[in-house]
């Protein structure tokens, strides 16, 4: 019941901007996870020094014109260190690129965050606050210097699988000035102990300009432990 109705309320919210914004073509994000703590990549007997530590890389790609063309690649590659059970801060560098009309140019940004979480029985409320420092300024969202403040709560009382919604504002870094906002809905299906994909939907906008992009997600995520089952990577 309670699934139910929150997909309701979120494809309400969505059809409520439809009829009245600018609309682009539907695209899609294709997103990969790879991560480890950092004390189960190195042979150090001493394995406290990095006990909270973990490492990962996370390529993406992601596609626009109906689907029909790359319109970006790009690969994080980060650290996170988990405070305690309810706090983590990480830092991330982005590289890739993105088509313009002569071809891909390639971008470049850093990012630093904190994140607080709230486990209440099945439910998880987590925030997030991140700031990106970007060398360019270009239309992309995720490659422009500016703060951001996101905001998720996920519902899990099933075994393997959870539902996740949540909602960021975008604001300039001096003035901070609300530019954009984006929403999403993901379900995310674990495997086994270190295999998981899930599939979502995003909605995004633009204040300035009012335009909106629909976006299909879809994520696979691989996560080295020695504690748990030696796993290999599902063949995509």
């Amino acid at each position: 019941m309670i699934l139910r109705k929150g997909l309701l309320l979120f494809f309400l919210f969505v059809a409520s901007f439809v009829s009245a914004q600018n609309v682009n073509d539907a695209a899609m994000w294709t997103a990969f996870s790879f991560s480890s703590d950092i004390k189960d990549l190195t042979p150090w007997k001493e394995r406290d020094v990095f006990k909270n530590v973990s490492f990962h890389v996370n390529p993406e790609m992601r596609f626009n014109e109906n689907i029909s063309q790359l319109s970006g690649y790009f690969a994080d590659i980060g650290f996170e260190n988990k405070w305690s059970k309810y706090a983590s801060s990480t830092v991330e560098y982005r590289v890739g690129g993105r088509r313009e009309e002569s071809g891909f140019s390639i971008r470049r940004r850093w990012s630093i965050g904190t994140q607080l979480s709230l486990p209440i029985k099945d439910f998880k409320f987590t925030t997030t606050t991140r700031y990106q420092i970007a060398q360019v300024r270009t239309s992309d969202l995720d490659l422009n210097s500016t703060w951001r403040q996101k905001v998720a709560l996920e519902y899990a009382p099933w075994k393997n699988l959870s539902i996740q919604a949540s909602h960021e504002l975008f604001f300039l870094p001096i003035t901070l000035e609300n530019t954009n906002w984006r929403s999403q809905i993901s379900f995310k299906y674990k495997i086994d102990k270190s295999n998981g994909i899930s599939l979502g939907y995003l909605v995004q906008r633009d204040l300035t300009n009012a335009d909106m992009d629909f976006v299909i997600l879809t994520g696979y995520k691989w996560e080295f432990n020695k504690k748990k089952e030696k796993s290999t990577p599902a063949v995509q």
